[in-house]
């Protein structure tokens, strides 16, 4: 046999054998995780060809043009390089195909025989991959320099990495070093060969003139060797990609297309699946009890994990010492759901799967063996940090929420002290158990009178806003102030509303946050009911509490609630832009604005509540560090308010110590909860004696527009509606 028989017979015979051997293992694994989204729970309600179609300009922005990576500069454009690099170089696998079959001469064909000025397919594509290889390397660096600076050995929870699989990640980096690294080889054989297909490779080309000089036969046998080594490691990278959590290159596509087409994002509304009690019999589970009873979007979720940690970064419970990290709940679940598929698929019985099959998916109590663990699922606020940050669009949230539905309904297992907001919400109307005998009381420290709407009158067409005033408005005593203050300049502006009063009750958030879903369910299809009898589909609702905005706005329309409803910032900021409210006492005080979750993050309204704020002569803005899509949570979201809060440091004092750090003297924002929780943590601060009373207060941006607004309407000059009397600051009311 000749030296050129065997060199071919090595390039076909070994070469076919490497393909083979990763190619069936592949195979094997594809199928297993094929199957595995298929024992997922069935979502008839979703459509998967209306959902690509809506989804496919998100996904393609999201994928291809890496949009929420790059917010982070420098990962992100070193996973962009990284990215394109990976998409240009599956055009070497069918050179180094051609090559393994025909010879070192293939080319790819028709690319020379395309030209404009002088300049090939191939020059483009030769320059291509080498200019993207090196940009890559580059990227390799930067990842390789982040996480050494990221090192969880040296800076422990701070570091995003905390939690994650650090060898896979190395491993990752190598992988990719040594695919471009033998690409590279292959390349500059061919350039020594002189079967280069364009000198515009010009990486490549440095390597063939180090290979200059070596005879024929033994290049011929380098750049085989190189060869068959460089298809090996491609196949063990998918093989090592199919069970890391770099499966996200190949589940994300699929991931992104299949997302709720009626969510344009993953926050504001949660997921909802009708409960039908009259249909409901011993079968029946609601929320996600096991890892099967999960949809298979959330399969594809946990399977397109990259676990960069951005969301642990950001999470608030994470930040403050407690042990919910929205990467490793994630991170459990897919390694419960991987441990658990083979019984799932029928490949094990019980008694091989053993403990995988009986431990629960959620404690009862702290500490207690579960795939995850009581204070996890109750430390979360929903404020919905990890999804914004998320690159891949995980709904940690809904996630989290689903899990909240069985504990709540099925096990009636939660922390107790909410099951006093619970029993409140059902019996009286509000959280905090007042009843709606007195949800008209705020008006009467008010000069003038707000019609009451009744139901069945269908009457609201007759009015420009509704004014739902939520429970806290209307019955806890810091936050009636807000809402006096927010009807006050309603009325200065001359609008004319009305409120439903004795007739509204809870709009069910912190029961559905909580978990439960059926006491929910039946506030919102009431509240529907309701709205639609007093005419609020003729008109619009406007809603000062961010939980009522996003709720009416965003959740009663699965319950055939369709209004437009808009939040107090909004309709103030207009009658600003209007000329209807104008405020002329300068306050001459420096002020930070603390975004709300459920209007920031949840409803992107970040711009009118600091319009408000802007409009007031005098004030001196300053942003905290983490505001708008970067806000940091007060802690009262899905359904803390109602929690007790004892361990770690406790989110409400970490966003004040953020605040106190621009030496601020007023902190507004536009939330019951979060005017709650900031309050609170001042008088915290002024019983360590941090502050002195009164140095800083916290107010609704209503309440700082009232307080630049001193001189009667008359005074100013503003057209419309009649001069009121002057109004007294909402802080002495």
């Amino acid at each position: 046999m000749d030296a050129e028989t065997a060199l071919m017979i090595f390039r076909v015979v070994v070469g076919t054998a490497v393909i083979a051997f990763f190619g069936a293992w592949a195979a094997r694994r594809v199928l297993f995780l094929v199957k595995l989204n298929q024992a997922a729970r069935p979502n008839p309600e979703r459509s998967m060809r209306n959902a690509a179609k809506a989804n496919l300009r998100h996904a393609l922005v999201n994928i291809f043009g890496n949009k929420k990576l790059l917010r982070w500069s420098l990962p992100g454009i070193a996973h962009f390089w990284v990215m394109w690099a990976f998409f240009v170089a599956q055009t070497t696998l069918l050179e180094a195909a051609g090559e393994l079959y025909i010879g070192p001469e293939f080319n790819l064909p028709l690319l020379n025989s395309i030209s404009l000025a002088g300049v090939t397919a191939y020059d483009l594509l030769g320059f291509m991959q080498d200019s993207l290889a090196l940009l890559s390397l580059t990227g390799i660096a930067i990842f390789a320099a982040i996480r050494f600076s990221q090192d969880p050995r040296s800076k422990g929870r701070e570091s995003r990495f905390a939690g994650s699989n650090l060898v896979q990640g190395w491993w990752i980096l190598g992988a990719e070093f040594m695919v471009i690294w033998t690409l590279w080889i292959a390349h500059g054989v061919r350039f020594a060969e002189g079967h280069a297909p364009t000198e515009a490779a010009f990486v490549s080309r440095l390597f063939g003139d180090a290979f200059a000089g070596m005879d024929t036969l033994t290049l011929e046998w380098v750049g085989a060797v190189n060869l068959v080594i460089h298809i090996a490691i491609v196949g063990a990278f998918l093989i090592f990609t199919l069970h890391s959590k770099h499966l996200h290159i190949l589940t994300i596509p699929f991931q992104e297309l299949s997302r709720d087409p009626n969510r344009d994002k993953a926050l504001g509304k949660l997921s909802t699946e009708l409960i039908d009690m009259e249909a409901m019999d011993e079968d029946t589970v609601l929320g996600v009890g096991q890892i099967e009873q999960f949809t298979f979007d959330r399969f594809l979720d946990f399977e397109t994990c990259t676990e960069c940690g951005r969301c642990q970064s950001q999470c608030p419970a994470w930040n403050t010492g407690k042990p919910l990290s929205p990467k490793m709940l994630i991170q459990d679940l897919r390694d419960h759901m991987y441990a658990k598929g083979p019984f799932l698929l029928g490949q094990i019985d019980e008694a091989e799967a053993g403990d995988v099959i009986k431990i629960p998916l959620v404690g009862d109590a702290p500490g207690e063996a579960a795939v995850i663990d009581y204070d996890v699922l109750w430390s979360c606020t929903t404020c919905g940090a990890c999804v914004e940050e998320c690159p891949v669009d995980i709904q940690h949230v809904d996630t989290i929420v689903d899990m909240r539905r069985y504990k709540a309904m099925m096990e009636s297992s939660f922390p107790q002290e909410a099951g006093v907001m619970l029993r409140n919400v059902e019996n009286a109307g509000d959280p905090w158990g007042v009843g709606q005998s007195k949800r008209e009381e705020w008006t009467e420290k008010l000069d003038f009178d707000i019609p009451v709407l009744q139901p069945g009158s269908d009457a609201g067409g007759e009015y420009e806003y509704i004014f739902w005033t939520g429970c806290a408005g209307a019955v806890d005593d810091r936050s009636k102030k807000i809402t006096q203050a927010t009807a006050q300049l309603l009325h200065d502006a001359g609008v004319n509303f009305a409120i439903l009063g004795k007739n509204e009750t809870c709009n069910g958030d912190p029961a559905r946050r909580l978990g439960m879903e059926y006491l929910f369910q039946m506030l919102a299809q009431q509240n529907v009911e309701l709205l639609k009898s007093v005419g609020a589909d003729k008109t619009k609702i406007v809603a000062w509490c961010p939980h009522c905005f996003n709720t009416l706005k965003n959740e009663y329309p699965d319950f055939d609630g369709n209004f437009e409803v808009l939040h107090h910032s909004e309709v103030l900021a207009k009658l600003i832009d209007e000329g209807r409210l104008v405020a002329t006492s300068e306050l001459d005080k420096k002020i930070t604005y603390h975004d709300p979750c459920y209007l920031g993050r949840h409803n992107e309204v970040y711009s009118t509540p600091r319009k408000v704020v802007d409009a007031v002569p005098g004030l001196q803005p300053t942003e905290m560090g983490r505001c708008r899509s970067n806000g940091f949570c007060c802690g009262a979201g899905g359904a803390r308010m109602w929690m007790e809060e004892n361990i770690g440091k406790r989110v409400n004092m970490e966003r004040v110590d953020e605040a106190l750090e621009l030496d601020p003297d007023l902190i507004s924002t536009a939330c019951p909860f979060c005017t709650t929780m900031l309050s609170d943590g001042i008088a915290q601060k002024v019983q360590e004696g941090t502050l002195t009373e009164g140095q800083v207060e916290v107010l609704d941006i209503s309440e700082v527009l009232q307080r630049g607004r001193l001189l009667p309407m008359a005074a100013q000059g503003v057209k419309g509606g009649d001069a009121p009397t002057e109004p007294e600051p909402a802080g002495q009311q």
